[in-house]
């Protein structure tokens, strides 16, 4: 067998097992995205920021209830013709986060802004009871 031979044998072969075994396992554990909460006292709002790196501002759903911010979306695999993954840790898939609030908030005056891989949003304190409220995302390119 030829060296050209044995290269392509041995990177199909590194290239299979990595797929069967290292990509099934990431994928498996699922992206679950990093939040912070906190309350800015010089506006009074409670913010709250996720972290949504590689993610495009369309695959990504926001809802806020009372007392819950529910942020949804996929992280994608970003397979391609001819890529031979060395190492896979990054972590892909659906996924869910919910972030409960010890306060209620008011989801009709509530904002989100997506910039860097950061979605940041901002919610206001309230005394009545909302309901349920999709809120629409935006970037600094929208407001240009």
């Amino acid at each position: 067998m030829g060296l050209d031979k044995m290269h392509e044998e041995v990177l199909r072969a590194f290239n299979d097992a990595w797929l069967r075994g290292g990509r099934q396992q990431h994928r498996g554990r699922g992206f679950t995205p990093g939040a912070d909460a906190f309350f800015q006292e010089q506006t009074r709002e409670i913010v709250v920021r996720f972290e949504l790196p590689g993610m495009e501002r369309d695959d990504i759903e926001l809802f806020v209830e009372r007392r819950e911010i529910v942020v949804r979306g996929e992280r994608r695999f970003p397979g391609g013709e001819g890529r031979v993954y060395q190492q896979v840790e990054m972590d892909y898939g659906p996924f869910e986060r919910r972030v409960r609030l010890m306060v209620d908030v008011d989801p009709e005056t509530t904002s989100a802004t997506y910039e860097a891989g950061i979605l940041e949003v901002r919610l206001t304190l309230v005394d009545h009871d909302p309901p349920l409220r999709k809120i629409p995302i935006t970037t600094t390119e929208d407001e240009e």
